[in-house]
Formats: structure tokens, sequence, C-alpha cells
């Protein structure tokens, strides 16, 4: 019997501060965005209860649309009905509530633990602890790592299908140790991905003692697979926020269970690198969490921290950083205790925005920081020549500053080379990846027509030269025929506006010395965005400032180049000042 057709599909997601709602539908018979709405997420205190954030926000989509999404009993109405009550499909992801704590088990730390380490990337699991043969613990050092990481999921990996017993037995029985030791209401789930023909000696080494779930081998003849211990995280991801009392309303709502919102994300970062041939990063800064995902060469990395954001997580951030680190992306010396002080206000008051331009700078800068910290956890990002970068998240998207936020993404990751930056203004990307399953061509739709926008083209130059010497001459040809030509010097930015309806055709030449992605010479067709087209040429002028005063100079410049600001740029005196 053939599945029922999808033609309305209704996606909720889950956020720390906001929980956002989004109705897609077939116009003239391709799926469109047609409605959204965003409400504060209400889980924890006083409530406690998610989907009355979820009511409140489908109640704004229905006065928008006209249509009637909840029966009397408030369950959401399926399938859609001839009157255009209801939908046919409804998806929830999350990224709300704390990570979970796992303890990764195996053999080696760069065989079956490194690709666990992959693979619970995406649902928000962080790997407080690692026990293999290679940690320099014995049997006693081994058991108290397990016992005192406080896990809620130990994650057996290793050893190859067939091969060797003795010594995951041996783990195996360490593991029974200690779940022993632990009280009966908080021993973790156990999830065995490791020698399959082993796992029925672990069914009967640990089965009495806790809940035991199997995935297939993490460790195959041509690497690691990670998919099918994916599906098993997400069944378990789904069945822990499914029996949270936060969420075991809206858990019955749903089609698709709960989804990690991460998951999603790294679901379209790899699409879009198999369809554009690109290296892809996609990066996702909220209140709470900041999680990255590259995609390239057929394979996808994702690394989140749950403790760097920029609201609830502003003040750990501040403290995994450090203030010095932080410091670095400032025209100003902080005064003692301004940037803690700073981070707990944000956490505190998680809607509040900068007052002035010195809390807009230390914004920036505590953002910037956040997401060169998380991409350092992204080691594959240092051989990658990232094509495409796509923004999500409410830090990244609400100041509406395109050019001011490809210029933190050149400070942020090193950029090199000719980059297509676009946005996520709808917090579109984790529903479109967990409808990829489901319904392949909404998703292809959706992402050609009007989820993402086009920010801007970012060029970054690469080399040595001195501040003020000329650095590259561009020629440019508007859409509507315009030419002019124009010199750059090293240690400067270069703004060109250029609506998104439009595309600039660019011929670029580096002075010697210096390259964009390895050439001197390029020619380019560059789309247009809210950010137009950005040329950094800045090179390592930040690096080579001596004194605050000229540093300052050089940060207010670019600001004002990125921004439009036209005049002189005037630098507050109390900003030079030594501060004690």
């Amino acid at each position: 019997m053939a599945e029922p057709r999808i033609n309305s599909v209704l996606a909720a997601d889950f956020g720390s501060v906001n929980t956002r709602a989004l109705l897609f539908d077939l116009v003239d018979g391709e799926f469109r965005l047609v409605a959204q709405a965003i409400e504060r997420t209400t889980i924890g205190s006083p409530a406690d209860a998610a989907h009355l954030g979820l009511a409140a926000a489908l109640a704004k989509v229905s006065e928008t649309t006209g249509r009637r999404f909840l029966d009397e009993a408030g369950r959401v109405i399926r399938p859609e009905e001839d009157d255009r009550v209801g939908v046919d499909y409804f998806i929830i992801t999350a990224s709300a509530g704390p990570a979970r704590r796992a303890v990764l088990v195996g053999l080696n730390p760069h065989g079956g633990i490194a690709a666990a380490r992959r693979a619970i990337a995406p649902f928000y699991i962080d790997a407080v602890a690692e026990v293999h043969l290679d940690d320099g613990l014995g049997t006693k050092g081994r058991l108290n790592r397990i016992i005192h990481s406080r896990p809620q999921l130990i994650l057996i990996s290793g050893g190859t299908d067939g091969g060797g017993r003795t010594v995951l037995l041996e783990m195996l029985t360490l593991i029974r140790e200690a779940l022993s030791l632990m009280p009966l209401g908080r021993r973790p789930m156990v999830l065995y991905a490791g020698n399959s023909s082993l796992a029925a000696s672990a069914r009967e080494i640990l089965s009495q003692l806790t809940e035991l779930r199997f995935a297939p081998n993490i460790r195959q003849a041509g690497g690691a697979s990670l998919e099918p211990l994916q599906t098993a995280l997400g069944s378990y991801y789904d069945d822990i926020m499914g029996s949270a009392r936060s969420f075991q309303r809206c858990a019955a709502l749903s089609d698709s269970g709960i989804l990690p919102s991460a998951r999603g994300v790294e679901t379209i970062t790899a699409f879009f690198a198999r369809s554009t041939g690109m290296d892809t990063l996609t990066i996702d800064a909220g209140s709470a969490k900041t999680a990255l995902s590259l995609a390239r060469k057929g394979l996808v990395h994702t690394a989140v921290r749950s403790d760097i954001g920029l609201g609830h997580s502003a003040a750990s951030a501040l403290e995994i950083i450090g203030e010095d680190h932080v410091a670095e992306w400032l025209p100003f010396h902080a005064r003692k205790g301004e940037l803690a002080q700073y981070t707990r206000n944000k956490g505190a008051r998680l809607a509040s925005v900068p007052l002035d331009m010195r809390e807009r700078y230390i914004e920036y800068a505590l953002l910037r920081a956040g997401i060169g910290f998380v991409s350092e956890g992204l080691v594959e990002l240092a051989g990658a020549r990232v094509g495409l970068i796509i923004v999500a998240g409410a830090t990244m998207i609400g100041g509406g500053q395109g050019a001011l936020d490809m210029m933190l993404l050149a400070d942020a990751l090193r950029l090199e080379g000719v980059v297509q930056v676009k946005s996520d203004p709808f917090g579109a990307l984790p529903a479109l990846g967990a409808l990829a399953a489901a319904e392949p061509r909404a998703v292809v739709q959706l992402l050609n027509g009007n989820v993402l926008q086009n920010v801007g083209t970012l060029i970054c130059l690469s080399g040595r030269a001195a501040a003020g010497a000329p650095a590259l001459k561009v020629k440019v040809r508007q859409g509507t025929g315009e030419r002019s030509q124009h010199e750059i010097s090293a240690g400067d930015v270069w703004h060109l506006p250029a609506p998104a309806t439009s595309e600039v055709e660019l011929r670029i030449q580096t002075r010697r010395g210096l390259s964009i992605g390895g050439k001197r010479r390029l020619r380019l067709r560059a789309p247009g965005g809210r950010g137009g087209v950005l040329i950094d040429a800045r090179l390592d002028a930040l690096a080579a400032a001596k004194s605050m005063t000229e540093r300052a100079v050089c940060m207010l410049r670019w600001y004002a180049a990125v921004t439009g600001q036209e005049g002189p740029v005037a630098i507050p005196e109390s900003w030079l000042g030594e501060v004690e």
C-alpha cells in the first residue's frame, strides 16, 4: 500500500530561549514556507511544560493563515482535511535542555572511540570521560573514572567482528563492577556498538544491572560506519526527551518523535556539500549551545559545546575561553570584572541587547572567541577549503549586519579564498533535516526556494604585506552594467553593497606575495545579499598593532567600512587608558 502523500508539514523547534513553529505548504505545486511564529520556550520554572509555548506559537500561525491545527483535546489534526484544517505531517526538533553525560569505552582512542565521539556529537551528548587501553590507568583507576564521571550513558565500541575477544570482555566485566557500585536509580543506560560476536556476552554480563541496547558494530571493514549507531542514538534521544516532564505532551503529538536540532542541521550540511561540491560549514550559535557541522569528502563532522553560548551559557563561555582570548577582539581595555559582569547580565536577561557601542564590541568579541573555540574541536577544519557557510541561531542572524557578520566569520575561522555565506533566518534547518527521510522532494524545493537567504560573498586574502601597501585591484561590473575600479590596501576591508536579487562580476588581481585561495588572478560572479561583497585584506594588521590606540583605530575603521558609516572614526578617550 502506498504511503499517504505529504502536502503540508508543520514543524516545531524548541530552543533554550525560543520555540519556533513553521508551516510548509504547497504553493503552485511546490513546497514553500508560508508562515512562521516565535514564542518563548516554556520549559523550567514555573510551568515546565513545552506544549504551552508550542500552543502559543501555533496560535500565531493560525491567526496568520486562518488554519486550525489543534483539536479540542490539544492534539495536532492529521491528516489535513478538505477545508484546510490540520496538516499531513508534524515534526518536532529540540536543542533545549542539558546535555547528557557519557563515558566512552573501547580499545584505543583512535579507532572505535574516535568514531563514537563523532557519532554522539549531534545528539547533545558530552563525552565526559574515556576508558581504553592507552588511558594510562589500571583497573582501579578505570573503575573510579567511570563511577566519578556520573554518566547517564556508557557507549561501548571497539574490536572488529570476529576479532579478539579477551580485552573487550575485560572491559565488559569492568563496566559490570562499576554499575554494581552505583545506586539503582542512577545507573546509566549502556549502548553496545562493538564486536558483534560479543553481543550475547554483553547481554549476559550487563543486562541484569541496567538497561542495555545494541547497535551494529561501529568498526566495519571499510572503516567506521556511524549511521546505524546514530539511528540507535536518535531512538535514545527521543526516549529521553519524551519521558522528560517538560516534553511528555509534545512527544505524543509528533510523527517524527523528538529529534535533536543539531542532527537535522548535520543532514542539511551534508546535502549542500553533495549538491554544490564545496566544503560546507554550518554554524548555529545560540543562547546555551554552539554547534558547528562540517561536510567534506563525503563525511560530516560536528562539534557541539553545551557550555558556550551568548545567553544562558555566556558566563561559562567566558570562563572556559578565558578573558584574555575574548579581550583580543576588543578595541579598549576592559575594566576589572567588566566582562564577567556583562556575561552574568546576559544569562539573567536573555532577551537583552547591547546598550551602547562598548557592549556591542563585548558581545561580538565573545561571539568571535566562542565560535573560534568550538572550531578548534572540529579538527577537520584545519584541512578544509570552506566554500559555503550557513549561519543560524539568533546571535548570528538577529543583527541584520551582513557584512559585519562575514567579517566576524573571517576572524573566528581564519578563512581563506572565496566563501559564499547564507543564513537560516527562520530556524528551518533542523526541521528540513528531520523531514528529509519522509519527504526529500519537499526539502530540495524549500532549500531552493524561500527558506535560506543570501548574506553575501566573502573574499579573504592570504600572504604578507606591510599595512597600507597596495594589496589588490578589483574591477567591478554591477548587474545594472555600471563599471568601477578600486585599489585595496593591506590592512583594510572593502565592502560593496549588492542586493540579493543581483549578481556582481569581479576581476581581481593581487600583488606579488598575496593570493586568494592560492590564486593571484580571479574572475568570478558573486551573488549579492544583505551583506553584499566583502573583500578582507586585513592580513595580520591586528596582530601587528603595537598599542591599544593602534588596535582601536584598526577595529573602528573596519567596523565603519562594513556598516557603511561615513565620516571620520571617533575613538572614545575612555577606551584608550590603561585599566588597573
